[in-house]
């Protein structure tokens, strides 16, 4: 059996189509977990009808806690042997999880994945995450795609997406990687634990066809300021360079790409035109991480041969810990948001 997590807040519009498209299945033996995050619109009642009509579904009702705090709330009452998440406002293939239980039926794996469209209403972009085999044991994880895993030309690329989504995960694997993720964290949640756990698994195995719509929404797409996220924009970097310390495979010349990679989410979040900080506050926020040896380090070490022309006037005045021409940077980046 495999439990299939939803998180849900705020999506009321888009829920139906969300769950339907779970329900509609040809695989049937699903576990249907819908988790109301403290939703403030009719999500709550919505999940309740679904639980009244399809004895597979299961409704926990919480407090607001966020993304993590929800697929985690979710976890906990899981009972399937492999375990997914879905967005409540995406939907999926009717031939996703017959797919993934063929391919796990096939190879035992600990995680599979599967290709996933970026859906913007009236285009679709694909994503490209094959390394050419659809089983991959231990030493071709190691081979193949650790070296590339987090970061690949060009910039930004993954050569695995972390989004876990695209991804059915070995119940007792996920529980040992989702549960010490902090429920602070925001940005790179999926990362936090995804990598994790295909570093811990023993093999994966790949499905090519693009089976989830990850709903992009246009409305979204204009970035609000959040004051808070200087607080948490590095954690998923902490968590994954704590695995690099202990692990046999060497990620750091990846992480510190991915590290400019979420700097880059804070200057872009302090140019926002709704940061209504003072000059002198905004540079007190850039100077944190100018003033940060894991930033700067690795905007020294990293090639920046492989970074776009802005990212490489990024890395050179975090190299040089300038915080007053990261500011003049942001003002310039501000009429382009």
């Amino acid at each position: 059996m495999i439990s299939v997590i939803v998180p849900i807040f705020g999506v009321e519009n888009y829920l139906k189509r969300c769950v339907d498209s779970i329900i509609a299945q040809t695989y049937k033996e699903l576990e249907i977990i819908l988790v109301d995050d403290g939703s403030p619109d009719n999500c709550p009642k919505i999940c309740d009808e679904y639980a009244i009509s399809d004895s597979r579904v299961k409704v926990v009702h919480k407090q607001n806690g966020g993304l993590m705090s929800a697929r985690q709330a979710g976890l906990r009452v899981a009972n399937g042997e492999y375990v997914t998440f879905v967005d409540g406002d995406d939907w999926i293939e009717p031939d996703m999880y017959q797919k993934i239980h063929d391919s796990v039926k096939q190879y035992h794996p600990d995680i599979v994945y599967c290709e996933f469209l970026y859906d913007y209403g009236d285009r679709q972009e694909k994503s490209k995450q094959s390394y050419g085999t659809e089983f991959l044991d231990k030493k071709m994880l190691e081979n193949k795609v650790y070296p590339t895993m987090i970061f690949k030309p060009p910039y930004y690329s993954f050569g695995i997406n972390p989004c876990c989504w695209s991804k059915v995960f070995k119940k007792s694997l996920l529980e040992k990687c989702l549960y010490p993720v902090p429920q602070s964290v925001k940005i790179g949640e999926d990362a936090a634990f995804t990598y994790p756990a295909l570093i811990e698994a023993q093999s994966v195995s790949y499905v090519g066809d693009y089976l989830y719509h990850y709903r992009i929404n246009p409305d979204s797409m204009t970035k609000k300021y959040d004051a808070n996220m200087e607080n948490y924009i590095k954690i998923p970097f902490d968590i994954l360079s704590k695995l690099n310390d202990n692990c046999p495979y060497d990620l750091s010349n990846q992480l510190s790409f991915y590290l400019l990679f979420l700097i880059n989410g804070i200057i872009r979040n302090e140019a926002s035109p709704s940061c209504k900080k003072t000059r002198s506050d905004i540079i007190k926020t850039l100077k944190k991480f100018t003033s940060d040896s894991d930033v700067t380090n690795a905007a020294k070490s990293v090639d920046i041969s492989a970074l776009p022309l802005h990212t490489r006037l990024v890395a050179k005045l975090l190299a040089m810990k300038n915080a007053d021409l990261l500011y003049l940077y942001t003002k310039l980046l501000r009429r382009y948001i």
